[in-house]
């Protein structure tokens, strides 16, 4: 009888401790599971604001500026929704910059600055933020950085502003 109660008592620790031990791995795994949903919320918004918005780049930048202010009015957005919308306005900008159109410097800039703030909140790196748009992370983090660590680039001219809609 005595060994049937230690063999028992046995039985019951493992199992205990088995339980035990997968609790902790399931609360160990619970910041993962955010942080995966968290960046795929942000995959979607970007995707979402890419979708609508990048078609302007090409035929005005201004545009493309004025579609992606329309989609931060949204009342309902939360951290990783304006993190997808104003990072998508970064990469925007970035590809009008290479195109060399009017004001997507500035616009690069100030898109930065308003990404990175939200990613920082989020506790997200650069290589995290950046692998959720296609295109050369490299490039992007590097430009990112430049951009964050320079000055503000000179404001759009009157001419410039006079000739928003005409290019």
């Amino acid at each position: 009888m005595k060994t049937k109660k230690i063999y028992l008592f046995s039985i019951l620790t493992l199992v205990s401790s088995s339980v035990c031990s997968n609790e902790n791995q399931q609360s160990n795994d619970l910041p993962s599971k955010n942080q995966a949903l968290v960046l795929e919320t942000i995959r979607l918004s970007a995707q979402g604001t890419q979708q609508s918005c990048m078609r302007f780049v090409q035929m005005n930048v201004f545009e493309f500026e004025e579609c992606v202010s329309e989609k931060l009015k949204q009342k309902k957005l939360g951290p990783p929704e304006r993190l997808g919308i104003t990072y998508m306005g970064f990469v925007g900008a970035l590809s009008a910059q290479r195109m060399g159109s009017q004001g997507s410097q500035m616009m690069a800039w100030k898109y930065a600055k308003a990404s990175h703030k939200i990613q920082t909140q989020l506790k997200l790196d650069d290589q995290q933020l950046c692998a959720l748009v296609p295109g050369d992370c490299v490039t992007r983090i590097a430009r990112t950085e430049m951009m964050l660590k320079g000055p503000m680039p000179k404001p759009v001219t009157d001419v410039e502003v006079a000739d928003r809609h005409k290019h």
